[in-house]
């Protein structure tokens, strides 16, 4: 929900996705959100663009790349990578995340999803890495209702270990429109600090 795919693995060509992002701090009124348009260039390959905005105020470009490996229904796994850049429309400051991607269905009811990469700050300027890990456990009340646990990890080469982990619910109210809906407990905006944060992501694929 949060550190969200490109399109799910094993994209067609084709496939196009509108979606928003949005998270909610109670205790100071900010509000972050985010348009993305996801489009299936071709089998197995889908780039994104992604507006982040601060209240009302539009402060990012960012732009993705994802493709998928492969895809083995008789094991219930799937692999890939995903790469995107980051502008910061006022100071201009780049940044680049890369990472691989593995997902598993480990059950009728129960998938996961987890990532591994690196992020690097300031390209431009005085390049600083941090080491990313997202894993996101799934489990299916019924077609249409899901539950997940979401934990986003990154570590910094100065060893600074920051989080973020939303419980999250996933309804389907048609084969076109989604909605996903959770809570957070995250530092990683402000280490010192753990925020709490509500979150929805509203989906409409075509």
């Amino acid at each position: 929900m949060v550190y969200d795919l490109v399109r799910p693995l094993g994209v067609r060509q084709g496939e196009m996705e509108i979606n928003a992002l949005g998270d909610y701090n109670p205790y100071n009124g900010d509000f972050s959100w985010a348009p993305e348009l996801e489009y299936g260039l071709a089998d197995d390959l889908a780039i994104e663009v992604e507006l982040p905005f601060q209240d009302a105020s539009h402060e990012r470009y960012k732009v993705a790349i994802q493709q998928t490996l492969g895809v083995d229904y008789a094991q219930g796994t799937a692999n890939g990578w995903q790469a995107f850049v980051d502008v910061n429309k006022h100071t201009k400051a780049l940044s680049a995340d890369a990472t691989y991607i593995h997902a598993r269905q480990w059950a009728d009811q129960w998938s996961s999803l987890s990532m591994l990469g690196l992020r690097v700050h300031n390209i431009n300027r005085s390049a600083q890495v941090d080491y990313l890990l997202n894993n996101t456990v799934f489990y299916d009340v019924s077609p249409r209702l899901t539950l997940g646990l979401e934990l986003n990890q990154e570590i910094s080469t100065g060893g600074t270990w920051r989080y973020r982990l939303t419980p999250q619910v996933h309804y389907d109210a048609s084969q076109y429109y989604t909605l996903q809906m959770g809570t957070a407990w995250s530092t990683l905006d402000h280490p010192e600090k753990t925020q709490r944060l509500w979150s929805f992501r509203l989906i409409r694929v075509f």
